[in-house]
């Protein structure tokens, strides 16, 4: 199992002119986190500022892998994001949403079958995105998340749109991919929270 620490240190970050998070210090180097906090406290923009697709305004981000640096240039190729604003492409299939994905990334097409198969979507993998339902289409956000086997996986409110069989995949999920990296879930629903080992809570450090 790979030896995974993130820290976060003086990291504060603004839309215009409005603070949302306020110098937020942590390290994590356990399996599972959760970030919580309510509604506008900053969980999605912490997870896309730890995922690189914001620079914080404030502060610093930092990934170690083994003792090793991860650079910000190289944290797309070890972080996978599932978050509810994330779409694929309505107009390709899911199998071609991956391929393409896959491609983008550089890599081959060998995983697909088994990240189809990781998020139970295989029987639907050559139906157009935009004709499946919307807990599928989040079940296919997953495995576009998973085609390169990101050693940190990072859940904006895991269960959107999905249903009991749709939760428990995420569980399933959850539970394996922690075995070999880190799982950050952001949320402020107590079940999702429950699958974690440790907690950030925005409400008590972002004001």
């Amino acid at each position: 199992m790979l030896m995974v620490k993130l820290q976060i240190s003086n990291l504060s970050h603004e839309y215009d002119d409005r603070e949302v998070l306020h110098d937020i210090n942590f390290t994590f180097d356990g399996a599972r986190m959760a970030i919580t906090g309510p509604n506008g406290s900053g969980k999605s923009t912490l997870t896309r500022i730890i995922a690189g697709l914001l620079t914080p305004t404030v502060g610093q981000v930092s990934l170690e892998i083994d003792g090793v640096h991860v650079s910000r240039e190289c944290v797309r190729d070890i972080v996978g994001l599932v978050a509810p604003d994330i779409r694929l492409y309505g107009e390709l299939t899911v199998r071609e949403n991956l391929k393409f994905i896959a491609s983008a990334r550089g890599l081959g097409s060998t995983k697909i079958n088994a990240v189809l198969d990781e998020v139970n979507i295989t029987d639907r993998a050559d139906d157009m995105v935009k004709n499946l339902s919307s807990g599928l289409q989040r079940r296919a956000c997953y495995a576009a998340a998973l085609i390169h086997d990101p050693t940190v996986l990072l859940l904006d409110e895991p269960s959107t749109n999905l249903d009991k069989k749709g939760i428990e995949m995420v569980r399933d999920m959850v539970d394996r991919r922690a075995k070999r990296g880190i799982v950050v879930l952001a949320t402020n629903d107590a079940d999702e929270a429950a699958m974690c080992e440790s907690y950030v809570d925005l409400s008590e450090v972002a004001r």
